[in-house]
């Protein structure tokens, strides 16, 4: 296994515990795709195994066959789970009626868009954005209002008046917010949350707050829930979470759209339960177990994370023509190489070039040209090779 064997991760919590063999073993998508000898760091996966209690429930119901269908019983657990979950860690108090399961985030979005606005509709999104937001509004008939982040202060930010003068010109119906943000990695604060809620309220907006990486965030830097600032902008904020990203379990279907009011849930509820997705029994039990007791393999994951993150920027920073604000939050990192000569898609070239996968960043909007955005969650082991590889590449490249 290139570790402990697997009996043993009820006892201890081993990240690196999975060789490479066996990563390329799996049948899910991020090591599926691609040529043999390829390093995969573009689908948001985890290279690490489950936490033990999850482990355990799960194969727990999988030892008494408990895999029939979805048991909506277990829906009032999962709700009232999550609000205690997002109120001890981010200070964000909900009422469990008011939180609808799903499936996953990017089904949320859909209905939520359904249910909230009406063909034509603008959308507020700020770019670049995880991509199926652009999928989502073409397929929903919605305009993508988009705000470009920019680089002030050594972080990403948005341009308040710019923003405002925006939403006044397009008058948008939506906010579709990404926080912490994906591809960035950016973790908004509070004055920046503050003046996007007034610009919100001003233009009479209801925001679809995609938080599912509000877990994963670095020491340094706090993750704010804006639904979290006040009655007034809590009933117009539907927050969406799953244990999905944080505890790695994309394949279970499991998330929640979490409502700031009784109208917002019913608006949301009104779509067909069939339509908007009935997550399955065993991805309940695993966001209940994650959420319950996650905890200790969380803070384990994070600083594993944190050692990547900055393997990674260190190479990086023998590179002048790529730059790379360290991520905030997620596991994810935003590359600019629009100095390198790679052209557009320098994922392309990385793939190519020394059979790295990235992501392409022409995928998160305009402003994601030349760029590419990295996984980093991986084994140490699987992290410094593909690490080698790019350094080898760039260094002969340039």
């Amino acid at each position: 296994m290139g570790g402990k064997d697997r009996e043993t991760l009820t006892d201890d919590i081993d990240l690196d515990c999975f060789g490479r063999a066996e990563l390329a073993a799996r049948r899910g998508e991020k090591w599926a795709i691609g040529p043999a000898g390829t390093i995969p760091m573009w689908v948001a996966d985890m290279d690490f195994p489950i936490a033990p209690p999850i482990r355990r429930v799960l194969e727990e119901a999988i030892a008494t066959g408990d895999l029939g269908y979805p048991m909506s019983s277990l829906e009032p657990s999962l709700a009232s789970t999550f609000a205690g979950w997002t109120k001890s860690r981010h200070g964000l108090s909900l009422e469990p009626e008011w939180v609808v399961v799903t499936t996953d985030v990017v089904q949320a979005i859909y209905f939520a868009i359904d249910a909230l606005s009406a063909p034509g509709d603008g959308v507020v999104t700020l770019t670049p954005a995880y991509p199926p937001y652009f999928l989502a509004l073409e397929e929903k008939s919605r305009r993508m209002v988009a705000h470009d982040l920019a680089v002030r202060d050594g972080v990403y930010r948005f341009d308040a008046g710019a923003l405002r003068g925006l939403v006044a010109r397009e008058k948008p119906r939506l906010l579709l917010l990404c926080n912490p943000h994906n591809p960035t990695g950016r973790v908004f604060d509070r004055a920046e949350l503050t003046e996007l809620a007034t610009i919100v309220v001003e233009a009479d907006l209801v925001v679809i707050a995609d938080e599912i990486h509000g877990d994963l965030v670095y020491p340094g830097a706090t993750h704010i829930p804006i639904a979290s600032l006040g009655d007034e902008i809590a009933r117009r904020t539907i927050t969406l979470s799953s244990a999905s990203k944080t505890f790695n379990l994309a394949g279970l279907r499991c998330a929640v759209a979490a409502c700031g009011c009784e109208e917002l849930a019913a608006r949301l509820r009104a779509t067909p339960k069939r339509q908007r997705g009935r997550a399955n029994n065993l991805g309940i039990l695993a966001a209940i177990t994650a959420w319950q007791e996650g905890t200790p393999w969380l803070d384990a994951v994070i600083a594993h994370l944190v050692a990547n993150r900055d393997r990674l920027t260190g190479m990086l920073a023998g590179f002048d023509e790529v730059a790379c604000i360290p991520p905030q939050a997620t596991y994810l990192a935003w590359l600019d190489m629009r100095r390198t000569g790679l052209g557009d898609d320098p994922a392309k070239a990385l793939a190519d070039g020394c059979r790295v996968t990235l992501m392409s960043g022409g995928e998160f909007g305009p402003a994601g040209r030349g760029h590419a955005r990295l996984n980093f969650a991986t084994t140490t082991a699987v992290l410094d090779e593909a690490l080698a590889r790019i350094a080898a590449f760039l260094s002969a490249h340039g």
